[in-house]
């Protein structure tokens, strides 16, 4: 496989991954009271190394898409999205509704 291709590989499956989040950011109500999201263990077991997982999170947000509650505590990870990312997520994520 050459590198574009791995490139373009690894974007698809970062845009699932943010898919999937804003899915189950939207699904648990803005993430309940608290307004964040725990990175699902689920993220794992749908087929994301806590590598991959880490590295999705740190480049989206780079993008803007996402906010991270505490970058300094490794062992949770919160986020919610932001308003460029609820944009994004309607543009992306066809069949769901991110109203």
């Amino acid at each position: 496989m050459d590198r574009h291709q791995a490139d373009t590989n690894q974007k698809k499956r970062r845009d699932k991954f943010f898919c999937q989040l804003a899915r189950r950011y939207l699904e648990e109500g803005q993430s309940g009271k608290t307004g964040w999201l725990p990175v699902p263990e689920a993220m794992g077991a749908a087929g994301y190394s806590d590598n991959e997982i880490r590295h999705f999170v740190e480049r989206l947000t780079e993008d803007g898409w996402i906010e991270i509650k505490d970058h300094a505590q490794a062992t949770s990870l919160d986020i919610r999205l932001t308003s460029a990312g609820r944009a994004r997520a309607q543009v992306m994520c066809k069949g769901a509704s991110f109203a």
